[in-house]
């Protein structure tokens, strides 16, 4: 917030330094602050908005804020001083742009007064307006809601000289007009070089002109487009308008501080709640025991928060043996599907070979060979015992026996030479198969799945029969392939996770703990900061109102003279909500019966044309406004002839205050002013099948015997002036109107 003040009239040609009516609202709620109840806590919050964004953050989070807001005890009420460089408009030069070629003038009396251009649609009137515009601010509000195709032809096509737009204005109390001057030497219609000239001939950037912040809050411009946005566009741009004019949107924007602080503090105490539910939904479902504690203590009636910060905080495994258990199996070795297959289709071809040698000769020789060589191994383990241990034959195992036993062997290896091969094979397979049943490790939990399958895979050990051996093998041993790797890709997972899901609950846990503990902070700090909201929309409210009403007055009287026979009235115009929600309410009463903020859906189009006018034309006059003209094109669309005359009315009482230039197609507007006998400069403007514009006197109404002026002929001096030259003086154009100060405006002031 700063406040600025108005130093002495000097010819540089720089924009003077205005009074600052943000600091008169600023210091209106600090004097209505030191007189309220509030406690010392919301009154720090008060100072804070007022402050910005980092003081109303230092003031959540419990730190010092200043007691002063800067600059606002510099807020005197504006007096004539403020008024001494009022600024009007004394030449609009154009070549190039829009609808206008070679260079084409309009010449103005440099102070309060009618001019009413008239032309054809297509004539130049727009791009006059337009290019007085686009030569102060860089850019035309119009413009911005086109499309691109339509931006891009602003060059006028029968010109190939460089664009350039020159407007001239004179600063009260300076000798001569200062000139500001855009030219375009690139194809976008932002390549422009800006620069002024002021009256001693010093030649400054137009960028360090310092008006801009002016330009946009008072706008001297006012076109039919922005007059139709006015009451049927954007809820919000109203009221934008009407605060930054009013220099309400500090005032503004620390409500909006203190609101956001309020929201974000309610959202900061709620939150726990809102996620308790699902947390301790979260919980409840892990296996961890930690979880289920930390479920517990969520349900508990008083919440041990530290208790719950320390189970967040303890990120080791849940089950050291489990641990063990887990990284075992990530090792575990598991047969492979090939060596199933072989060992498999081994036990089934010996299992066949088996059968095909079953009783045959050769089956039968080695039963016998096989018989005779256990004898011989005993007999030679028992070389004294003679005795056939078979039948009890005594001597029977001599070395006679030995020797004929021998020679049988001898005699029958050839023949039981398949069969013994095929029994071989036999058990070399179930060998195999054996080794491959290798007992459940001990570590291995026999109720898990992987337990009772390889207790169901060990049991094959038992299986004599090749055939269901290599059955069991196959169905089994696939089982117990595919549950060994499901738990050892399960047991790396637990192992790169070895909390099994609790550090993710375990941060969230953490980050609820934190939550609820700066809740109850925030439970604390909430009450003052909405005690504080409170006070300040009420205050605020009030101060709204207070700036706002002289010019809701002249906007009713405005819309009293336009509105003729229209039997609805202008109740009020109210600055209502605030962020998103906040719009400027316009009430209105048809036949007597009131319809607050209900205008839109109430008039025609013609009546709101009429509304938009009775809305920003009193903007103009607002007295710490350093532009004593307007720019006003094409207001009287949509307008019947009654309201017309009205509109007449009303123009010509602004321009005994303010220079207005009224751009229009419609001649009823001349023809009213001159039967009414009103004041006002009126011109003919025209443009050839070339660009060629030109601007013709058509005369002076409300001047008895006034004859019609000839093109390019000099307006009348000023009476104020005295005849030769007139200089706008510090009295001349100030008007404060009912409610900024004693000098009376055009229209009365409220009673």
């Amino acid at each position: 917030m700063t406040t600025v003040t108005t130093g002495p009239a000097t010819s540089t040609g720089a924009a003077p330094r205005r009074y600052d009516s943000s600091a008169v609202a600023a210091r209106s709620l600090l004097d209505r602050l030191a007189d309220s109840g509030l406690e010392p806590a919301a009154r720090r919050w008060v100072m804070a908005a007022l402050h910005g964004d980092d003081a109303t953050a230092a003031c959540a989070r419990g730190e010092e804020v200043p007691d002063a807001v800067p600059d606002a005890g510099d807020a005197a009420a504006p007096d004539a001083a403020a008024h001494s460089r009022r600024s009007f408009l004394s030449r609009i030069e154009v070549q190039g742009f829009r609808g206008i070629g070679r260079s084409s003038a309009l010449e103005f009396h440099p102070g309060p007064g009618l001019t009413v251009i008239v032309g054809r649609n297509g004539s130049g009137k727009s791009s006059f307006a337009e290019a007085a515009e686009a030569a102060l601010t860089g850019r035309n509000l119009r413009w911005d809601a086109m499309p691109a195709g339509w931006r891009d032809g602003w060059r006028n096509l029968h010109f190939d000289d460089r664009t350039e737009i020159t407007v001239g204005i004179h600063l009260a109390g300076d000798p001569g007009p200062t000139r500001v001057t855009r030219t375009w030497t690139g194809e976008s219609v932002r390549s422009a070089r800006g620069e002024v000239i002021s009256p001693d001939g010093t030649v400054s950037r137009l960028r360090n002109w310092g008006w801009d912040p002016e330009l946009a809050r008072y706008r001297p411009f006012l076109s039919y487009d922005e007059l139709g946005r006015a009451v049927t566009g954007r809820a919000a741009e109203l009221y934008d308008t009407l605060t930054a004019l009013l220099g309400l949107t500090d005032l503004t924007e620390a409500e909006r501080r203190l609101a956001k602080a309020c929201d974000r503090l309610t959202k900061q105490r709620d939150r726990p709640g809102h996620e308790h539910g699902y947390l301790v939904q979260r919980l409840r479902a892990s296996g961890d025991r930690r979880a289920q504690t930390a479920a517990d203590l969520l349900g508990a009636e008083s919440l041990d928060l530290d208790r719950l910060a320390s189970l967040a905080a303890d990120d080791g495994p849940a089950d050291p043996g489990q641990h063990v258990v887990l990284r075992r199996l990530r090792r575990l070795s598991v047969p492979e599907r090939g060596l199933l297959t072989d060992v498999v289709n081994e036990l089934r071809g010996a299992a066949m070979e088996l059968a095909m040698a079953a009783g045959t000769k050769g089956d039968r020789a080695r039963g016998v060979v096989d018989l005779l060589n256990r004898a011989l191994e005993h007999h030679e383990r028992h070389p004294s015992d003679t005795d056939c241990p078979t039948c009890g034959s005594g001597g029977a195992l001599g070395s006679d026996w030995e020797q004929r036993a021998r020679a049988e062997i001898r005699k029958l290896e050839p023949v039981a030479a398949n069969a013994a091969a095929a029994y071989e094979r036999a058990e070399n397979a179930r060998d195999q198969a054996r080794f491959l049943m290798a007992p459940m490790p001990s570590w291995l939990p026999p109720d898990s799945e992987l337990g009772r399958v390889w207790a169901e895979w060990e049991a094959g050990t038992e299986i004599g029969d090749l055939t269901r051996l290599a059955e069991h093998i196959e169905t089994v041993g696939r089982r117990l392939r595919s549950t060994a790797i499901a738990a050892r890709k399960a047991a790396g997972e637990k192992l790169d996770d070895p909390d099994d899901g609790w550090a993710d609950l375990a941060e969230q846990l953490g980050a609820w703990v934190r939550d609820a503990r700066a809740a109850v902070s925030a439970d604390e700090t909430l009450g003052p900061a909405e005690r504080a909201l409170d006070w300040f929309s009420a205050i605020a409210r009030e101060i709204r109102a207070e700036r706002l009403r002289p010019l809701a007055y002249h906007a009713e009287q405005v819309w009293h003279r336009l509105r003729q026979e229209r039997r609805i009235d202008l109740e009020a115009l109210r600055l209502v909500g605030r962020g998103a929600r906040r719009r400027v309410a316009v009430d209105v009463a048809v036949d007597g019966t009131e319809n607050e903020g209900n205008a839109p859906g109430l008039l025609s189009q013609g009546e709101f044309q009429a509304l938009a006018l009775s809305i920003c034309l009193p903007r103009t006059m607002v007295p710490d406004n350093p532009f004593g003209f307007l720019l006003l094109d094409d207001p009287v669309q949509a307008m019947d002839t009654e309201t017309v005359e009205g509109l007449a009315a009303v123009l010509a009482e602004v321009g005994r205050h303010r220079q207005l230039v009224v751009f229009t197609h419609d001649t009823r507007l001349p023809d009213a002013l001159h039967r009414l006998g009103l004041p006002a400069d009126i011109r003919r403007i025209q443009r050839d099948a070339m660009s060629n514009v030109w601007v013709a006197e058509s005369g002076r109404t409300g001047e008895a015997g006034a004859e019609p002026a000839q093109a390019g002929a000099q307006p009348p001096a000023s009476p104020a002036a005295g005849g030769g030259t007139w200089t706008p003086t510090a009295d001349q154009g100030s008007w404060r109107g009912a409610g900024y100060g004693s000098e009376p405006g055009p229209f009365p002031g409220p009673a």
